[in-house]
């Protein structure tokens, strides 16, 4: 078992992007305002205005922002935005405030026999993940804008000759799919509920919580179970989110 920080983080000016989409898709940015002046919010984002700038074009790009000659970058925010192609698409967490970067922190990476471990927490199952007799179970901590948010176990097939290379999972799982195991996931279906949290959960995100150390126990986090879909319609992954609602919440926007 290893536990470690992704040594494989986004390039910066991509984090920015996403950062800066999430925020428009959860209307911290509202629709039409215009942003600080790229040199003043370079400065306060701590990177260089060249990086910046790269971030803004992305947006541009993906339709999120407009660039007015001589008067700066406005926030264009489309009626479809839960379309607008993103790498955190899929992800439904976000700051009660709302927004918030996801990083996340790998707890665990384990090759394992699904006829010992499978289902996991409990969980009842529709749909066969794979044909292979082993599975991976990652774990892993989500933090959004360095905030300890969630914790997480996907399980994924494991057939002979793929490998999960622990020191290169990116905090984006489904981009880490598709550039290094060649499949993607382009659906998934989610059931949110309220649980405890696992045995395993870190010291740190049990504690998290404004409740005493006596209560942790009791105390019901939110909960979501997830089966996610491949570019083929099959079923390529389980997982199971466990989140602190007094710090984030799950966020579906449906228009």
């Amino acid at each position: 078992m290893t536990t470690q920080l992704s040594k494989n983080r986004l390039p910066l000016h991509v984090e920015i992007s996403e950062m800066l989409a999430r925020e428009i898709q959860a209307g911290v940015l509202a629709d039409g305002s215009r942003l600080a002046p790229e040199r003043v919010m370079a400065n306060e984002l701590g990177v260089a205005v060249g990086t910046l700038r790269k971030a803004l074009f992305d947006l541009t790009q993906k339709g999120l922002l407009e660039r007015v000659q001589g008067s700066g970058n406005y926030v264009r925010k489309p009626e479809q935005s839960q379309n607008v192609d993103t790498i955190y698409n899929f992800f439904r967490l976000e700051l009660i405030k709302g927004g918030g970067l996801p990083t996340a922190q790998v707890l665990s990476v384990e090759r394992l026999s699904k006829a010992e471990h499978f289902p996991p927490c409990g969980a009842q199952f529709s749909g066969e993940l794979g044909s292979s007799a082993y599975g991976f179970r990652i774990r892993r901590l989500r933090r959004l804008n360095a905030i300890d948010s969630a914790i997480e176990e996907i399980w994924i097939d494991a057939p002979q000759g793929r490998n999960l290379g622990l020191e290169n999972l990116s905090d984006s799982l489904y981009l880490y799919y598709r550039e290094n195991l060649k499949f993607w996931i382009t659906s998934a279906e989610d059931q949110v509920s309220v649980n405890k949290i696992p045995a395993w959960t870190p010291t740190s995100f049990a504690q998290s919580s404004s409740v005493s150390d006596a209560a942790v126990e009791h105390k019901i986090w939110g909960y979501i179970q997830r089966k996610s879909y491949d570019q083929n319609n099959m079923l390529a992954e389980y997982s199971f989110t466990w989140f602190n609602p007094e710090v984030a919440r799950y966020v579906a926007r449906i228009k």
